[in-house]
Order: structure tokens, then C-alpha cells, then sequence
């Protein structure tokens, strides 16, 4: 049974290996993920959540002007792009219909107006279509966010600490970076890694500064491949790099998302470094990571500055949850 075990454990790793596209394996740390900011105290749970105040909440709503909304989420819907074998499909079943619900309700409960429903049953991982990571989504060296050990905080049914019911309701300004357009493209090729400059040339060219406690938004262009090539789309892609995660936590952010399934590039930068961004900005910064925004019709009507409204479903234990994101202007 034990050499059994082995031989899963085994499989499953090289899968997920396999998974993330040549991405690595390594049980060494080969790579500098950066300092701990961990300011808030051994208590906190919320990240860089505490940017966001009374005062920087107003701000925020206090620039919506013309009451326009975008939508920055797609469908969670059958089909949707996932990363095989780490994550399992998104299925919905109907598991009572119209028909057989009128008959039970009739037959049971004396119902004589004809009433039928349905009801569906879903399956699923968490991190399905537009969503946003939980700071216990990662962890580095067996640590969540805030340096807890992972035997203080994991369940067969899921996290008891740092769960997504303990990110905050998000409003906030939120700042688009449209790398594509800086770079002349309708996207960015596959494995391209955004870098610290990109986004400075970016910002500068569209005229636009990252306030402190904003919710940053990075068009790449990959987004177009979401329905088009769904699998594509998730095992590969443009994204941002290392040092560029490093500068965006260094503008006091509260969150960072982009149009693409990981976020970061993929594959990665190192070979022998597995998401080193989810490391440095969930682990090591407490910033919440947001994939599979919906940016296109930001970047095409060039809203560079808008006010973001993210209200995660507070699925107790989880590691992340779909997430409808709006844009107000």
C-alpha cells in the first residue's frame, strides 16, 4: 500500500509538472521571490486588502462620473479554459426539471397551480473563468502569506485560514495597462514576459499613474484565444514576468490581473521555478491575483482609469472563486 502511495504521489507530480508546460519541477529554491511584506501584523489575513480605506474607497467612487458599467468577467460556462490535469472541467447538470418537479410537488406536497423549477448541480474548481486567487491558494516552503505553517491551516475540506472568505469586497480605482497596444500588437506572443519597463512605457504612453491601494489590469491581447482556442489559451500565453511583479507590489497594489489564464508568462522565465509571481505576490506581498479578466473593451475604447468593483462569493475554505468584476466610469 505504501510503495502504492509512492508510485501515485509520483504520477500526480509529474503531471502537474507536465501541466505547466516545461515550467519545472524543483524542490530546491532556485529563484528569488523577493521580501516578505508582511507589515499588517501576525493576525492579518486580509493582505494588501488594508490599502484599501475609507478614504481611498470614496476616491474611488467619487470619480465614477458618466454611471457606465463594463463588464470585465466572461461566462462561467461549459468549455471554459483549464489547466489539465491540475484542474478538472466545469460541468452543470440539471439535477430537477420543470416537468418532474410539477409531478413531485403535486403528488407530494398537495400543489395544485401547476408549479414546476429547476435546479442544477455544478462541478468545478474554484479558479474556473474570470476568478481571483485566495492568499492560501500558494505557499512557499510549506508557509502561507504571513508565514503560517500549512499544518495550521489545511483540511480535507478545505483552508481554515486564509480561505477566500477572508478577502475583502473590493472598490477600488482600477488602472488597465495596455501593454499590446505599447508594443504595436493585437497580442502578445505565447511565452512573452512582460517586464518592468513594458509597464512604465505603457503607463507613460498612455498618460496614466498607479495609485496606491488600485487594482491593476494588464492587457496582453491573449484574451481573444479564451473561446476561440480554450486549451491554447490555458497551457500557454503572455504574462508578466518576475521583476515586473516585484515593481507592480512596489506601487502598493491590491490586486493584479490580466486577460490571461496564469497571470504570469507561461512557460515561465526559469525552468526550475514553477509560478514564482503567485509566490511573490499571494506568499510574499499579500496581493490578490485575478485571471481571465475580460479587458478587450476597456483597451478598445482606451479606459485607462475606472472605478473596479469585485465582490468574491465567500466559499468558506476555498483557495479562489469566480468573480464578476465591473468597471465604473
Amino acid at each position: 500500500m505504501r510503495k502504492k502511495l509512492q508510485r501515485t504521489t509520483s504520477i500526480i507530480r509529474r503531471g502537474a509538472c507536465a501541466a505547466v508546460l516545461s515550467l519545472g519541477c524543483s524542490t530546491a529554491l532556485a529563484v528569488d521571490l523577493g521580501s516578505n511584506n508582511w507589515s499588517w501584523g501576525k493576525e492579518d489575513t486580509l493582505g494588501a486588502g488594508n490599502l484599501m480605506t475609507a478614504e481611498t474607497i470614496k476616491a474611488a467612487l467619487k470619480a465614477v462620473e458618466k454611471g457606465e458599467i463594463i463588464e470585465l468577467s466572461h461566462d462561467v460556462a461549459m468549455g471554459a479554459p483549464h489547466i489539465s490535469p491540475i484542474q478538472t472541467p466545469y460541468v452543470m447538470t440539471m439535477s430537477r426539471t420543470s416537468k418532474n418537479m410539477e409531478k413531485f410537488l403535486s403528488e407530494n406536497m398537495g400543489a395544485t397551480n401547476d408549479i414546476g423549477f429547476y435546479l442544477e448541480r455544478i462541478e468545478m474548481t474554484t479558479h474556473v473563468s474570470t476568478h481571483i486567487d485566495a492568499l492560501g491558494h500558494v505557499t512557499i516552503a510549506s508557509e502561507f502569506y504571513n508565514g503560517i505553517p500549512i499544518t495550521d491551516g489545511e483540511s480535507d475540506s478545505g483552508l481554515t485560514i486564509n480561505g477566500i472568505e477572508k478577502s475583502p469586497p473590493f472598490i477600488a480605482r482600477g488602472i488597465l495597462i495596455d501593454v499590446a497596444a505599447h508594443k504595436g500588437v493585437e497580442s502578445l506572443e505565447a511565452g512573452y514576459a512582460i517586464t518592468p519597463d513594458d509597464l512604465q512605457g505603457a503607463l507613460k504612453k498612455q498618460g496614466t499613474k498607479i495609485p496606491a491601494g488600485a487594482i491593476v489590469f494588464i492587457h496582453t491581447g491573449w484574451g481573444k484565444n479564451f473561446t476561440a482556442q480554450p486549451q491554447h489559451y490555458a497551457h500557454t500565453g503572455p504574462g508578466i514576468g518576475l521583476a515586473a511583479s516585484k515593481w507592480l507590489a512596489s506601487q502598493k497594489v491590491v490586486a493584479v490581473g490580466a486577460d490571461n489564464m496564469a497571470l504570469e508568462v507561461v512557460p515561465g522565465e526559469d525552468p526550475k521555478a514553477v509560478f514564482p509571481v503567485h509566490q511573490h505576490l499571494l506568499v510574499k506581498q499579500g496581493i490578490y491575483i485575478i485571471e481571465n479578466a475580460k479587458t478587450d473593451e476597456l483597451a478598445a475604447k482606451k479606459l485607462y482609469q475606472t472605478t473596479t468593483v469585485m465582490l468574491p462569493t465567500k466559499f468558506r475554505g476555498a483557495t479562489g472563486t469566480p468573480l464578476r468584476i465591473i468597471a465604473l466610469r
